[in-house]
């Protein structure tokens, strides 16, 4: 009798076990991320901290992480128009606006958003700097989760500027005076690259920026009569872009360049400043000396301009959960987790970039980013959201055009008439809908 009562409660207690594993096992979460970092970069072994992170918070759920590169959401668009299964994609916010938001792939955010931050009082929306969460927006709903900012400022070693007597340029007259004064001391003013279009593109945007205020830009690219292009902003910006050459701002021999060689002119010494982003330091860590003093500076106002030096160009990286996910709640976790304090600050103590929460100090060489961001009144992406809105028009008629101004091969009367008349005839082949 105790041994049938024995063999009952052990064959009980197994099919206990057995229904467990069984739940356990369907309980079991795979989250897919297909990520724009390889595995080795300073932002990906930040990113797998904070996989970890989440793992260890949530037995039930692994994050499988694949390690795609820059070209990211191109194959992730791929993959997922013959079916593949992926949960959450990042790209620079730019790319992945204009491409997998466009084509209205990704899940709105809104709702999830008002749930509480991890490490602060009040909803995760605000968690973040001004002016990034919001600024690819689509009617009133958010699809991005923006977690790395860079700015696009001039960057400088404090230690030239001190050596040549000059002091930050705070207008456009101040910009070409800092220039011989830098000349006079032996230093090329201004590093650039002769033919790297995004590059070049940086001071279009923000000269127009200031000009016209930011939004200009990006409306008269959408201007599908092609007039706005013949505003005499345009012929100032363009002449403006020109004096940087032809008061030897910018060397000559410049136009030899091919990225990076201009940036490693500042690296060695040789050059006063570049326009670039915040990642500059980054990529510059082991070419600069130990002494070496990171100073950035937004870009100068122009006088008479309507833009203001507190409009910022801010391009981001962000993350999109995918619309078809069966786990958004547990995709959009790991983004809350992503978003800690012990997170944001990881991403600028060891990737030495700018955290987009409001709540965390930036690595001190990219402490002049965070001054910048803190205080943007307005801020506004890549080309003035150009690359975003309608990428093919930048890559086949902007940069093309913008780029012979540059070299000095158009006048900027011709760069005026060659955008007015391409951009008519580009949108009347491509209606906009």
């Amino acid at each position: 009798m105790k041994k049938h009562v024995l063999v009952v409660l052990v064959s009980s207690l197994a099919l206990l076990l057995l229904s467990v594993g069984l739940v356990s096992a369907q309980n079991q979460i795979n989250l897919v991320y297909w990520s724009m970092w390889n595995q080795t970069e300073g932002q990906a072994l930040v990113l797998q901290d904070a996989i970890t992170k989440y793992q260890t918070d949530h037995p039930n759920i692994t994050i499988s992480a694949v390690w795609n590169g820059r070209q990211n959401q191109t194959l992730a668009r791929t993959a997922l128009s013959a079916g593949t299964t992926i949960d959450l994609v990042d790209q620079d916010e730019d790319q992945i606006a204009g491409g997998l938001q466009k084509d209205g792939q990704g899940l709105p955010l809104n709702d999830l958003l008002k749930q509480p931050a991890l490490d602060h009082d009040g909803a995760i929306s605000d968690v973040f700097q001004p002016g990034t969460l919001n600024m690819f927006d689509l009617a009133g709903k958010t699809y991005l989760m923006p977690y790395i900012y860079n700015t696009v400022e001039f960057w400088y070693d404090k230690r030239v500027f001190k050596d040549a007597g000059v002091e930050v340029p705070k207008t456009w007259t101040d910009l070409l005076a800092a220039c011989d004064k830098l000349n006079a001391a032996g230093y090329a003013p201004i590093a650039a690259e002769g033919n790297e279009p995004g590059y070049t593109a940086f001071y279009l945007t923000e000269l127009l920026s200031r000009i016209k205020g930011p939004g200009w830009l990006r409306q008269a690219a959408g201007d599908v009569t092609g007039a706005m292009w013949k505003d005499p902003a345009v012929i100032q910006a363009a002449q403006m872009t020109r004096d940087l050459w032809d008061k030897k701002c910018i060397p000559p021999e410049t136009l030899g360049y091919v990225w990076p060689q201009g940036q490693q002119t500042l690296a060695t010494g040789t050059a006063g400043m570049e326009l670039v982003g915040s990642w500059l330091p980054v990529e510059l860590q082991t070419m600069t000396d130990p002494g070496f003093q990171w100073g950035g500076f937004t870009f100068p106002a122009v006088e008479g301009g309507v833009g203001k030096t507190t409009d910022i160009y801010a391009l981001l990286l962000a993350f999109m959960i995918n619309k078809d996910t069966k786990y958004p709640q547990e995709s959009f976790d790991f983004l809350r987790t992503l978003m800690t304090d012990q997170i944001q600050q990881e991403f600028t103590d060891k990737a030495l970039v700018g955290p987009t929460s409001k709540f965390i100090t930036w690595n001190p060489i990219i402490g002049d980013a965070q001054a910048a961001a803190s205080t943007a009144t307005t801020t506004y992406g890549d080309v003035d959201n150009v690359a975003s809105l309608y990428s093919e028009y930048l890559n086949t008629i902007l940069y093309p055009n913008y780029v012979e101004v540059w070299q000095g091969k158009a006048t900027p009367q011709q760069f005026s008439d060659t955008m007015a008349a391409q951009t008519a005839t580009y949108w009347a082949a491509h209606p906009q809908s």
